[in-house]
């Protein structure tokens, strides 16, 4: 895949000028299992797209223990740390599985946004789609049983349980490996139970 085709077959921009200087301005960029794209605390200098792969962002608690926040493995899906792009980074972002990411400086972003209808309009849509996650997502955790949680997130990540392991979903789900691991062989039997 190249610029061109991320910009208009994965993100659906169609304006010529606004393709044009994305595809001139963007960086598709190989990345390696355990890159870190963010550092939580540091500067954000690039806004940064799910190209392919498995990328999860995460916080370090009071305990020195890693609480994962979100998993994206979904092209063309923000991997940026937080909502307000002025501010050090809320969260650290890494990549679970070798991926592609697409870059582009902020201040390219800037003039983009600034710029082109069409641009600020994805911007927002993303930022809004990201906000709804997060809600739906605390709704979830804080609300359901362990088992539901499970479901829920084979139903809004699709694949994922397959790419990565076990203590990445566990952890994100707020819940132990153990826990996790049991839902799955009760899902198993029931499932074999029907056939």
């Amino acid at each position: 895949m190249n610029n061109y085709d991320f910009v208009t077959k994965v993100l659906g921009m169609r304006e010529k000028t606004a393709v044009q200087c994305a595809s001139d301005w963007g960086v598709l960029e190989p990345v390696k299992k355990k890159t870190k794209i963010f550092t939580e605390g540091g500067r954000v200098e690039h806004i940064v797209l799910s190209v392919e792969g498995v990328f999860r962002a995460y916080v370090v608690n009071e305990e020195d223990c890693e609480v994962t926040d979100c998993l994206v493995n979904e092209p063309g899906m923000s991997l940026m740390p937080g909502f307000d792009l002025e501010m050090p980074a809320p969260a650290s972002v890494e990549a679970l599985t070798n991926g592609m990411i697409f870059r582009l400086r902020m201040a390219d972003f800037r003039k983009m946004v600034d710029s082109f209808p069409e641009v600020r309009g994805l911007y927002q849509a993303m930022t809004l789609r990201a906000g709804q996650y997060h809600l739906e997502k605390g709704r979830v955790l804080s609300g359901c049983t362990a088992e539901m949680k499970y479901r829920w997130f084979l139903e809004t990540h699709p694949g994922m349980s397959n790419q990565i392991p076990d203590k990445h979903i566990a952890a994100f789900l707020r819940m132990s490996p153990v826990t996790l691991s049991q839902i799955k062989k009760r899902m198993r039997e029931q499932e074999s139970s029907r056939i």
